[in-house]
């Protein structure tokens, strides 16, 4: 690790997760490679999902939730910090002397900074209240999502001052960490979530249609029924359409639904190792994990041009980013990657290197680590003027 002087124990770290989406998975590799440290003891404790309080405070206001008037998201934020603010005491007690804590994501600490009793922490995200509430899925944002994203604001800009350090998963989100925020870039990093870089084994060649792979809980806030509409439309007779998912999604020629995926069974990797391209035309995913993993398998990604996918793409070098959200769009995308089988091996292989160079899991989840350990010092060290990046 990084030269830092002897300790008489390791660094005593709890992390708390708000466990939605991929955040299970990030930490688990959390897990996995902190039990590799002997200078960090980590704890990891994961928000359950919301009971009857929690719910009822996130209850959309019938008139009032179609044009977001009704502040149901400004209340399930609050309402869920206020839930790990009353928790936090009783881990930090059962944890032993804690020296530092991790809040992943902001949304966890907004309310809970008190009950840390002057223990610095970090906070680590993958996209701000200001830029998740213009993402969200059910409708464009109006005239009230402001009224909404202000109600929390002066929490979160709280929660990111008090920080020792800030790590955004993309570039996207640091701009709005600093510039809508204003929190000194001098205390924000740039560091992306990884993924394990698998062996590549070559698939057999067995005459099939190329297969398009698409991964995600929701199919129509990640794009999937999109997807499905354009394989339908135009795309069945030329491709097979595997949908990872457990939404119901109605039967259609060569559409194939794969429902019953568990974490660490190995069936994402076998279905990535035989696909020709992996689609995610999302509208609201900022640093997707399925992406990464299609790239770390080389299979080129077809993305929306949405929160930080397409600096995951690397702005179209290493996949492809999608200029609009239109079907024809998306058909022309996947039709021409699947005329051009160089093409798709070419984007394939930067979109591997790129995995294996700046988001395999075990550079960034000890770099995060690190980050978590020099923050139990307290004061920031000197560092230069600007967001500090460990990525492109």
């Amino acid at each position: 690790m990084t030269g830092q002087p002897p300790r008489a124990r390791p660094v005593r770290a709890l992390l708390v997760n708000e466990n939605i989406g991929g955040h299970a998975t990030v930490h688990h590799h959390l897990r996995a490679v902190a039990d590799t440290r002997d200078d960090v003891d980590v704890r990891i404790v994961d928000v359950p999902p919301p009971g009857f309080w929690r719910k009822v405070a996130g209850v959309g206001v019938p008139g009032l939730s179609r044009v977001d008037a009704d502040l149901m998201q400004a209340r399930y934020q609050l309402a869920q910090s206020a839930w790990v603010a009353r928790q936090l005491p009783r881990w930090l007690a059962r944890s032993g002397p804690v020296d530092v804590v991790h809040f992943y994501t902001h949304n966890t600490a907004l309310l809970a900074r008190r009950a840390l009793a002057g223990r610095p922490y970090v906070v680590t995200l993958d996209s701000t209240t200001t830029q998740n509430n213009a993402l969200h899925p059910a409708r464009v944002a109006t005239r009230w999502t402001r009224l909404s994203t202000r109600t929390t604001f002066p929490f979160e800009r709280a929660v990111y001052a008090g920080a020792h350090t800030v790590v955004a998963n993309s570039h996207w989100c640091a701009a709005s960490v600093t510039g809508d925020y204003g929190t000194d870039p001098a205390r924000v990093e740039v560091l992306p979530m990884g993924v394990p870089v698998p062996d590549l084994a070559v698939p057999p060649g067995d005459g099939a249609l190329p297969r398009v792979l698409f991964i995600g809980r929701g199919m129509e806030r990640k794009g999937g029924n999109l997807l499905l509409e354009v394989h339908q439309r135009w795309l069945a007779d030329r491709c097979e359409l595997v949908l990872v998912t457990q939404d119901h999604v109605p039967a259609g020629r060569n559409v194939t639904v794969v429902d019953d995926v568990r974490p660490g069974d190995g069936r994402i990797g076998r279905l990535l190792s035989g696909s020709a391209l992996m689609a995610l035309p999302s509208r609201i995913d900022q640093w997707p994990n399925a992406v990464m993993e299609a790239m770390s398998y080389g299979v080129p990604p077809v993305v929306s041009a949405v929160g930080g996918m397409p600096e995951m793409v690397d702005g179209g070098a290493a996949g492809l980013v999608l200029a609009d959200g239109s079907p024809e769009t998306l058909r022309d995308a996947i039709a021409g990657l699947l005329d051009d089988p160089v093409r798709r091996r070419e984007l394939g292989a930067r979109a591997r290197r790129r995995v294996e160079e700046e988001m395999d899991v075990r550079t960034t989840a000890n770099r995060l680590l690190d980050v978590v350990r020099d923050a139990a010092g307290g004061t920031p060290d000197a560092r230069p003027a600007g967001v500090r990046s460990s990525a492109r």
